[in-house]
């Protein structure tokens, strides 16, 4: 269940970060005021913020909870029967 939460927080924050961008695409091309556009790339620069926060901290959780694996490989140890 745990895999299924990750994906769907990365997939989520991913589809939000396309669609803030797509939105910066289309308010450059569609209105000629500055305020919009800064208000879009803002937003589009908290969602890319939002994303690689995500990543780092799924990332970070697999990690930690895989470091005796991430240690072995690291330190070039021999596999154990836990790594099968």
């Amino acid at each position: 269940m745990t895999s299924f939460i990750r994906k769907l927080v990365l997939v989520l924050a991913g589809l939000a970060t396309v669609g803030a961008w797509a939105g910066v695409v289309i308010t450059y091309m569609s209105t000629d005021s500055i305020a919009a556009f800064t208000v879009a790339v803002t937003i589009a620069a908290i969602a890319t913020e939002v994303l690689f926060w995500s990543l780092a901290v799924i990332g970070g959780w697999t990690a930690f909870a895989n470091r005796k694996r991430l240690w072995r490989r690291l330190t070039g140890q021999a596999a154990t029967e836990d790594q099968a």
